[in-house]
């Protein structure tokens, strides 16, 4: 069982949890939902794009009361209280419409989570058995106008009256999904200007909203203003203790952070296979364009990014599942142990789904730019996906932090893993023995050689920048992004191994090893970007694009885009 960071000083287990070991009522669960989607949502979609908002209420309350959103919420408070794994599924499922999908993560996983990790009994059972079934919607007030990613520093006010009886709050939030059909929201607020809290919020208390965001993207969803003006709140209605918002709003994004890059693989499937309808149905010259080299590159692209942020999805997911479930933590606990592994995916995936809703466009040609087809909205759809969460940005700056933070709280044994590293560097046959039993054990090897350089590289900074360390974001950039390839490469790797003797086995490694090839090069870039700020030169980057014996990318390519031609 992997616990926070430890994919840094180990070798993936080759028994990770994949898509391909789900079980009959995951299976059963995660097609019931593509249904609803099929025959509920997607023909709405037009009517919803249009701002019906009306329309997207009464398809949330109907996917309530199918029981989609109750499998996330404690059994004593009417949930179904499964594992996260058959949220993920569902997920996954509902991204055939975007704005659908956000509107439900939305209520169930920032909007109603606050609540199911922090609040009290009381709370609990006065809105979660409401929220579970989606009579009533949840939303998450975070964000100001003024505060984006220091959303910290906020302006919102509570303000004990009546004897400490009730807070009023004060104050204007921004962004806020589902703003404008939201019953309860999860509101922060500085009591008395400075203990920066949570509050669970009524609608019915006077809370106002602004108009609908005239928005790029994800148009079927509602995002507005959210207006505190002398809302009085009880002060039962304060969400974990005074003081302590911090804890209520980073777990909650935790968990937001996992699940929106935990869909990307999911919905970069669904993409590719609507790419690749097209390509097989659209001629010129002659022939399918499927036909042409640099299509079927694009495809294998797709699929082998797809399967890759999947395969990372999945692990990671079971992992929470495994210390929640299994070892008894905390639920937000699990979440928070996990956070790096969380941050990497939002990352990871969100900017591998980017690349892959920009290639079906592309072999849609001058038609994906043209609304009638569906790769239009799906990318504009996804380009939030980088903003939210907290921005890419300040996402890569975090994983590092994170890991630093921990390190010096002895809460993972970095210099351990320092010294072991720089010991396993000078002699790489023991590396190499770890990896041997792997069939791509090349591609593994690289990548436990780019760990321990990423270790040692990241002490040396530490020493190097001291607390100036936090002025290095550039430095801390791209550490992020070896971490990054290193975690989602690894999974892709694993998967592949777990299945090597299935009929698929031959089609998942040739994907493993094409997104290995192609991530490499960033990874030493990457490399080369610490090492010149550090003043070593460029031997270590060198070496490094020499530790992966190369292939045929092109004929991996056409060979992927074949077998992914019959499967799809």
């Amino acid at each position: 069982m992997e616990k926070g960071c430890e994919f840094l000083s180990k070798v993936v287990s080759k028994e990770i949890f994949t898509p391909e070991d789900l079980n009959e009522e995951q299976k059963m669960l995660r097609d019931t939902v593509a249904k609803f989607m099929k025959e509920e949502v997607l023909p709405k979609v037009d009517e919803l794009e249009k701002g019906n908002h009306d329309l997207m209420v009464e398809l949330l309350k109907k996917a309530g009361e199918l029981g989609f959103f109750a499998i996330e919420y404690p059994k004593e408070y009417g949930g179904l209280e499964l594992d996260k794994v058959s949220a993920l599924c569902v997920n996954e499922a509902m991204m055939q419409y975007t704005s659908f999908a956000v509107s439900s993560e939305a209520h169930v996983t920032i909007g109603s989570h606050p609540i199911i990790f922090f609040g009290t009994d009381e709370q609990k059972k006065k809105y979660l058995p409401d929220l579970a079934y989606a009579k009533k919607i949840a939303a998450y007030a975070l964000t100001e106008p003024g505060a984006g990613s220091d959303a910290l520093n906020a302006k919102t006010t509570a303000t004990p009256v009546d004897g400490g009886k009730y807070f009023t709050l004060n104050g204007t939030k921004q962004f806020i999904t589902n703003a404008g059909f939201a019953d309860i929201f999860i509101v922060f607020a500085k009591v008395d200007g400075k203990d920066f809290t949570a509050f669970i919020v009524e609608r019915q208390w006077g809370v106002k909203t602004g108009k609908e965001e005239d928005k790029m993207g994800q148009k079927g969803s509602s995002t507005r203003q959210v207006i505190l003006e002398d809302v009085k709140v009880p002060k039962e209605n304060v969400l974990g203790e005074i003081g302590k918002g911090h804890k209520v709003a980073l777990n909650a994004l935790n968990l937001g952070r996992m699940r929106l890059g935990g869909v990307s693989g999911g919905a970069g499937l669904y993409l590719t296979k609507k790419a690749l309808d097209y390509a097989r149905e659209r001629k010129q010259f002659g022939k399918a364009i499927f036909d042409f080299p640099l299509i079927k590159w694009k495809i294998a692209n797709m699929v082998s990014k797809s399967f890759a942020a999947q395969s990372a999805a999945y692990r990671l997911t079971h992992n929470i599942d495994r210390l929640w479930l299994g070892d008894g933590m905390q639920e937000w606990q699990a979440f928070e142990e996990l956070a790096v592994e969380a941050t990497i995916l939002k990352v990871g995936g969100s900017e591998l789904l980017w690349h892959i809703v920009d290639d079906a466009v592309q072999i849609h040609g001058g038609y994906g730019y043209i609304k009638e087809y569906e790769v239009e909205r799906h990318y504009r759809d996804e380009r939030v996906n980088r903003i939210y969460e907290g921005t890419n940005e300040i996402n890569r700056l975090n994983i590092p932090e994170m890991i630093i933070r921990r390190a010096m709280r002895g809460r993972i044994n970095f210099f351990e893993w320092v010294e072991k590293s720089k010991k396993e560097i000078d002699d790489v046959n023991e590396i190499k023995k770890l990896v041997q039993d792997f069939s791509l054990k090349e591609e593994l090897f690289a990548l436990e050689s780019a760990k321990r350089l990423l270790i040692i590289s990241a002490q040396e900074a530490f020493t190097k920048f001291a607390e100036e360390i936090q002025n290095e974001q550039e430095l801390l950039a791209a550490f992020s992004d070896i971490a990054i390839g290193i975690y989602i490469s690894e999974s892709a790797i694993a998967r592949a191994e777990k299945h090597k003797d299935k009929p698929f086995g031959d089609y998942y490694k040739k994907m493993a090893q094409f997104f290995v090839q192609i991530y490499w090069s960033k990874i030493i870039q990457s490399f080369e970007i610490m090492h010149l700020r550090l003043g070593k030169g460029l031997e270590i980057a060198e070496k490094l694009y020499k530790v992966l014996p190369r292939v045929d990318v092109i004929k991996l390519s056409r060979e992927i885009a074949e077998q992914t031609a019959q499967i799809m």
